[in-house]
């Protein structure tokens, strides 16, 4: 039985990185078993936070990806990503997608997944599944609003109590809540959600394009280094992670030129990361671009330590999608973590990395130096870390369970 299915999101491909790159994915999946399957999203913007200027115009428009109907709808995207900037962003958002809504309304539909964040992107998808009595998923990628309180981001007490009734709103309206880790389910279960109606569907790694393979690489040699020991940060750098903790270990490991610290990729803090690094007079430190999916594996396989950065605060709000792909391709890594946290758990489950206090330079510089050390211990965990991978995060294995709650849900709704 085919299902008439609409994701509505503001991340969705060609973005490969971060939440647009699962729910692309998901959406091809779903689609290659023969669904019907229609995204509502904003044109690729993330993570350099610019629209490619093949998207600028039409602003709005229809396109199709591995058979997929998608629905662009054009967004603010700030030159700096600040509190006020973010706020335009996301309502800019959700304006131009009524857009589109009419349209919508008057289709039939099976089922309809709305992707959080955005939270207020659940709000008409929640509407329109109520009208229809059809059964409405909310996908918790993010504790957007636990992140925004604990993080200090909104500092308005109107709207952050309008945002909890939303919140609220959408949990109580969904037929399943789903989320990416255990601590976010606990959380969510602790804001009143019934646990039947909880699951969890963690972010799966790529076994196929990722995989374990030569260190000393091409795209190593591009980026300038030979045998010293490469220290990766790959990922967004954004106000989530607390990055200058990474600075802050490199100057404690200055004195040894034998490990350099990289970072790729773009976000919010990158310039203010660079500019830290060059008045510390950081030479063991580099930056780079975002390289593309076709470079991706090899910049994993290049690394010979992988960093998972969180601030304290941060801890249990979001689960870092690059866990999984550094374990895919059978890397060890040190994640700044609490151990009863799920980054924590992660961790010392799979046993292919080392655990240090969130914010702790001095911690994560003793952590490095050891691993930079021990071969045979990176060596080791990165085994480990392969096996954890095709064990736990298998992309068919998890599209297969996201399959079989849609179709609960349906048959439980007809």
């Amino acid at each position: 039985m085919a299902l008439r299915i609409l994701i509505h999101g503001i991340n969705y491909a060609p973005e490969f990185v971060g939440i647009g790159r699962y729910t692309g994915e998901l959406g091809a999946w779903l689609r290659s078993r023969g669904h019907a399957v229609t995204v509502l999203a904003a044109p690729p913007y993330y993570p350099a936070w610019r629209v490619p200027a093949a998207y600028r115009r039409p602003a709005w428009r229809r396109e199709w990806l591995d058979g997929v109907e998608v629905l662009r709808a054009p967004l603010y995207t700030p030159a700096r990503v600040t509190g006020r900037g973010r706020m335009l962003h996301e309502l800019s958002f959700g304006a131009s997608c009524l857009a589109w809504w009419p349209t919508l309304w008057e289709r039939p539909w099976d089922v309809i997944l709305a992707v959080c964040p955005l939270l207020q992107s659940g709000l008409i998808p929640a509407l329109l599944a109520r009208r229809r009595k059809v059964p409405f998923i909310f996908h918790v990628q993010d504790l957007q609003l636990d992140a925004a309180r604990e993080l200090a981001i909104i500092h308005q007490p109107l709207l952050f109590a309008c945002l909890t009734r939303l919140e609220c709103f959408l949990f109580t309206r969904s037929q399943a809540v789903t989320t990416i880790s255990r601590a976010m389910a606990a959380r969510i279960r602790d804001k009143g959600v019934v646990a039947e109606r909880v699951h969890l569907l963690p972010n799966w790694a790529d076994l196929e394009d990722i995989k374990p393979g030569e260190r000393r690489n091409l795209l190593r040699r591009e980026l300038g280094l030979n045998a010293e020991i490469m220290v990766l940060y790959a990922g967004n750098m954004g106000e989530k992670q607390g990055l200058e903790v990474i600075l802050d270990a490199a100057v404690i490991t200055r004195y040894n030129q034998d490990i350099r610290y990289v970072f790729v990729g773009e976000g919010a803090a990158r310039e203010r990361l660079m500019d830290r690094a060059q008045r510390l007079g950081l030479e063991t430190v580099s930056f780079f671009p975002l390289q593309s999916r076709d470079r991706f594996p090899l910049l994993l396989n290049a690394a010979d330590i992988h960093l998972v950065v969180q601030k304290q605060k941060a801890s249990d709000l979001v689960m870092p999608s690059k866990l999984g792909n550094i374990l895919a391709a059978g890397r060890p890594f040190i994640a700044t973590a609490r151990p009863e946290t799920e980054l924590g758990r992660v961790t010392t489950e799979s046993q292919a990395g080392l655990l240090t206090p969130p914010e702790d330079a001095g911690a994560l510089a003793q952590a490095i130096n050891h691993l930079a050390q021990d071969e045979d211990a990176r060596k080791r965990m990165g085994l480990k870390a392969r096996q954890f991978a095709e064990a736990w995060l298998g992309r068919d294995k998890i599209m297969a369970e996201w399959e079989r709650l849609l179709y609960g849900l349906v048959n439980q709704a007809r």
